[in-house]
């Protein structure tokens, strides 16, 4: 049997697209195919006899997984999963991976660089220089060291007081962190990190009643996804002082699609920018397109994803493809 891979999104990146993957597929027997496919339509079209699918972001809403008559396994390519809507690929039997482990030390990195850009005013200061100013002092600058930083979410990349409310208190243990609740969170802390995934409970999770919780001179910072805040409420909190600023990899747009120019939150000189790179260095960047294809060749082999989002699949899966 010749098993048929569509890999949805092609040339997103350098790098994007590499022999290796179709290797590695060949190897398990299977021919890999890429396609453009960026709405439910054409993937629909083009998926419906693909026995194993990699993407990136692509929409595979309950239409479109109820389509796939002989797909194994969807493979995503980046640590969320939320563009799959899981119950329907449960229900099907078909089987959901990402890769968690991608971007790990690159993201905590560019946390950190964000909040020290923060703390430090670096681009009030490069303006500063930019516009013939020396020696000039921007206050507040406070010292690091006694401040505190928050970071919602105890994953790979929490490291401090955490606010996880899925996970228990033993979870922390060994890794620094005191769990408290989200509000004492947001009312003690210098920074507040964003380090969780997004789900439909988590859309918006930030808004402005949370914003005013916090401290004045306080910075949010935010390396996850933008729609986990609430951006227009972001907005007035920065505008009107109710926090200090903001460093942001990410805002309330669908990669790769860039916000509006006309984004109200782009002409805050509070707010440092930086285009969604936090995941990126080349070892990453090469991790990530290697891990959905080894994956794929896994399951075409007869085994299961190591990193997947939906074991309760597993029943219907087995059910319809043998094995167990």
């Amino acid at each position: 049997m010749s098993w048929l891979v569509i890999k949805t999104r092609t040339g997103a990146f350098p790098g994007w697209d590499t022999p290796y993957e179709e290797e590695v597929v060949a190897a398990a027997g299977g021919r890999l195919v890429r396609k453009d496919c960026r709405t439910e339509d054409t993937l629909i079209d083009t998926c419906g006899q693909a026995d194993a699918i990699i993407t990136a972001n692509e929409p595979f809403t309950a239409r479109v997984v109820d389509s796939l008559f002989r797909c194994r396994l969807i493979a995503n390519c980046k640590t969320g999963y939320d563009n799959v809507v899981l119950d329907a690929a449960t229900r099907r039997g078909v089987l959901v991976s990402n890769v968690p482990d991608y971007g790990v030390e690159e993201v905590s990195t560019h946390a950190m660089a964000l909040l020290l850009a923060c703390a430090r005013k670096l681009l009030q200061y490069d303006t500063a220089t930019r516009e013939g100013k020396w020696m000039i002092v921007l206050p507040p600058v406070l010292r690091l060291s006694g401040q505190t930083l928050g970071i919602i979410g105890l994953g790979r990349i929490g490291k401090a007081l955490v606010h996880s409310p899925h996970l228990p208190p033993e979870a922390a243990e060994g890794a620094s962190v005191e769990m408290v609740e989200l509000e004492q969170l947001l009312r003690e802390s210098d920074f507040v990190s964003l380090h969780t995934s997004l789900t439909l409970q988590k859309h918006r999770m930030l808004q402005l009643e949370h914003f005013r919780l916090m401290k004045p001179t306080a910075y949010l910072i935010n390396t996850a996804r933008g729609q986990l805040v609430d951006e227009p409420d972001l907005y007035t909190a920065l505008k009107e002082g109710i926090i200090a600023g903001a460093g942001l990899d990410v805002l309330d747009t669908t990669d790769p699609t860039p916000p509006r120019p006309d984004n109200p939150i782009l002409t805050l000189p509070n707010v440092i920018f930086s285009a969604h790179s936090a995941h990126y260095s080349a070892e990453a960047f090469a991790y990530l397109v290697r891990r959905p294809a080894e994956e794929v060749a896994r399951v075409l082999n007869g085994g299961l994803p190591e990193n997947l989002v939906n074991p309760e699949a597993k029943e219907a899966y087995f059910a319809r493809w043998g094995g167990g």
